[in-house]
């Protein structure tokens, strides 16, 4: 429980923070799609409200600010630092020192509008599908309306969808070496070991459970987007820097999400 309140207070702006260091926080990463799980529901029920009173656009712009506010924006940082490093002419060293740099370039603003905008749409697209029954009509328990089955649906899928995006984080944390010093590197020798396995089985239990709701071939390719994601951002990262740092394992839970709502609608199109 202490290792589930740390990786809730570190990757999330809820006040459940247990103190503790880095390190110990690194060593409960494997409990990152159980923080998915539960933000994705606190997503999946503000789009469902906003659904019901604004329409599908709006409620598509409330989950996608849900999910970024809910992380303190802590992922769309490294999604930013990555886009301005990607940016840069010169050898790797070079690349990370860009990388490092708090300041926001246009590589930076490329990357955080075109993801977002991205991710926008296939969750309008997901919104419409399931206010059209074509998700929800297939979960009917007895005596529930169709907003309720509405409601499910919604709900499910960004949980989905959240811990596809962990799945991405662990597929980085797989493939790649540590290519600088700094708390990237900590997570990712944390994750070396039996962790990251642990992490992957947690997150495929998640998407298991969630079959119950959702169709199986959903959650399949929300998953397989979310993972060959993680694992392509972990051959750029290895190409341009030399491996993987804590930008980039956050900037893949911001595309891993993109790519599993990208996944889910898929399915469905």
């Amino acid at each position: 429980m202490n290792g589930l309140r740390r990786v809730f207070g570190f990757f999330t702006i809820l006040p459940l923070s247990q103190a503790g260091t880095l390190r110990e926080t690194a060593e409960a990463a494997y409990l990152l799609p159980l923080v998915g799980a539960f933000l994705g529901a606190l997503e999946g029920l503000a789009g469902w409200g906003s659904l019901r009173l604004f329409g599908q656009p709006v409620a598509a712009a409330v989950v996608l600010a849900a999910a970024l506010l809910l992380t303190g924006l802590h992922h769309a940082d490294g999604l930013a630092d990555l886009g301005d490093a990607l940016m840069v002419h010169g050898d790797a060293g070079r690349r990370i020192e860009v990388l490092k740099d708090r300041t926001m370039g246009i590589g930076a603003a490329g990357a955080l509008i075109l993801t977002c905008l991205i991710t926008w749409a296939a969750l309008l697209q997901l919104l419409g599908l399931a206010e059209g029954n074509r998700l929800a009509g297939q979960f009917t328990p007895a005596g529930w309306s169709g907003w309720h089955n509405e409601g499910a649906w919604i709900v499910a899928a960004l949980a989905a969808v959240e811990i596809a995006a962990r799945l991405s984080l662990f597929g980085v944390a797989w493939a790649s070496r540590p290519s600088h010093e700094g708390s990237g590197k900590i997570f990712l020798e944390t994750l070396r070991g039996w962790r990251n396995p642990a992490g992957i089985l947690i997150s495929l239990a998640g998407l298991t459970a969630l079959a119950l709701v959702l169709p199986i071939s959903a959650l399949v390719a929300a998953a397989g987007a979310a993972m060959v994601t993680g694992l392509v951002l972990a051959a750029v990262g290895r190409y341009r820097f030399g491996g993987a740092g804590g930008d980039i394992l956050g900037a893949a839970v911001e595309l891993g999400r993109m790519a599993a709502v990208l996944g889910l609608i898929a399915v469905f199109a």
